[in-house]
């Protein structure tokens, strides 16, 4: 695999064993329980994670073959992509944002079927991710509905990134619900 995809994944891969870890060993019925009526609940936040990764693996794949079908060159450059998020992360990080709708979980999430799901919706990131080896990523945008057009190696990057932020809210629901 390129590099550029390596790192990336490396990072992507940390973030959901943080995510999993973080989960590993809490009885369902809290992983089902909201804090709040109009808060999420665990389950909730990785449905939520499964819809956005799936997307973007489609994006990814739709967009590699686009490029491929259009005679794109070969990925030359090799230094590393992960700094070209930070002013996005810093951005994500610091906002309340409003889920789009399309990505907004339905209630009482099955947790099991939850995290299948997101064994699925990373596989089908691995399989992009897979075809899209050797492909300048840099050169092949997609628009954010939040932060707005990124290249497809931000679009990777994003996932770790939205993957820690959900980390962090799944962590302040289990604090919540065992008060």
């Amino acid at each position: 695999m390129h590099p550029r995809l390596t790192e990336i994944m490396i990072f992507v891969e940390e973030k959901r064993r943080e995510l999993l870890d973080s989960v590993e060993g809490v009885p369902r019925e809290k992983l089902v329980r909201r804090p709040s009526p109009n808060a999420w609940s665990v389950a909730e936040n990785i449905e939520h994670l499964r819809m956005v990764e799936s997307g973007i693996a489609q994006i990814i794949a739709k967009r590699v073959a686009q490029a491929r079908e259009a005679g794109i060159g070969e990925e030359q450059a090799t230094s590393s992509v992960m700094p070209s998020f930070a002013r996005y992360g810093a951005t994500l990080d610091s906002s309340i944002l409003k889920t789009p709708e399309r990505v907004e979980p339905k209630q009482n999430v099955d947790v099991v079927e939850a995290l299948d799901g997101l064994i699925s919706s990373r596989e089908a990131l691995r399989s992009a991710v897979a075809a899209a080896d050797g492909v300048p990523l840099a050169e092949i945008k997609h628009t954010h509905p939040v932060v707005g057009e990124l290249d497809l190696y931000q679009w990777l990057i994003f996932v770790g990134h939205h993957e820690a932020r959900h980390h962090r809210q799944i962590e302040r629901t289990l604090k919540s619900i065992s008060q």
